[in-house]
């Protein structure tokens, strides 16, 4: 996210390119390749947030709300398109920041044939991660010979359902807050440490005043759901804008 540059847009979720339903014995030989670094996330200037991860996110990432219809929470990552401050050169994660589970749940994703159904396991055929032969790369198999889930796939879709719940909780907060008319436009002017400013824009926040102003019923119901704190973690993370602009220029 910088100057000009849009939230992701509809279509494929970030990160994905071909994502597919996971069926044996179409995909018997699929594997996980041991070792594959954070590299996928290198130019994701904003990520994906659910509700769970406020707080501990707002200790290093501003946490905005995108411009679109579904207002969707967002850790942002760095002040230059394509830029991600948090994974380095060798792709690992900067240590002691927290890694959101939208990139910890990468190249998998949940995936439901109809409304209402169960969630089934995904995988994004095109990512590193992944192998068509498990045996021939030694990378660990999604499927057991005789079709049931190995440990690894297992554990991708318990993660999985879980963030479904995560994301379905999170879609309700965002969309109280559309509905409260609680988000407005936003542009972040951080000071380069030339002395230059540098404004990002195509965000939005909770605006506090409006905030203090719901109704007493009204916050009676945000404090049920748990939603105070939520907003309350958002505006707080707003101080990590210097944390970016510290990490973008660490000599200066």
């Amino acid at each position: 996210m910088s100057a000009g540059t849009p939230i992701p847009a509809p279509g494929l979720p970030p990160f994905y390119g071909s994502p597919a339903l996971l069926r044996f014995p179409d995909h018997r030989l699929i594997g996980l390749r041991e070792g594959v670094d954070f590299g996928f996330a290198r130019a994701a200037t904003a990520i994906p947030l659910v509700a769970s991860e406020f707080v501990h996110v707002q200790r290093s990432y501003p946490i905005v709300f995108a411009t679109d219809e579904g207002a969707a929470p967002l850790a942002v990552t760095g002040l230059t398109a394509g830029q991600n401050l948090f994974v380095r050169a060798e792709g690992s994660w900067t240590e002691g920041d927290y890694v959101p589970s939208y990139v910890r749940r990468y190249p998998f994703i949940g995936m439901t044939p109809g409304e209402g159904e169960a969630i089934l396991l995904g995988v994004d055929l095109s990512a590193p991660h992944v192998t068509t032969d498990a045996v021939r790369d030694g990378a660990r198999p999604l499927f057991n010979e005789d079709g049931k889930a190995t440990e690894v796939a297992t554990a991708a879709i318990a993660f999985c359902e879980a963030y479904a719940v995560e994301h379905e909780r999170t879609r309700a907060f965002a969309a109280a807050l559309e509905s409260e008319n609680l988000l407005t436009g936003r542009e972040a002017r951080v000071t380069l440490p030339d002395g230059t400013e540098k404004l990002i824009q195509g965000f939005r926040l909770v605006d506090e005043a409006a905030f203090r102003a719901l109704s007493g019923p009204t916050l009676e119901t945000f404090h049920i759901n748990g939603w105070t704190d939520l907003i309350v973690l958002h505006l707080a993370s707003q101080q990590a804008w210097r944390g970016l602009v510290a990490r973008a220029f660490p000599a200066a």
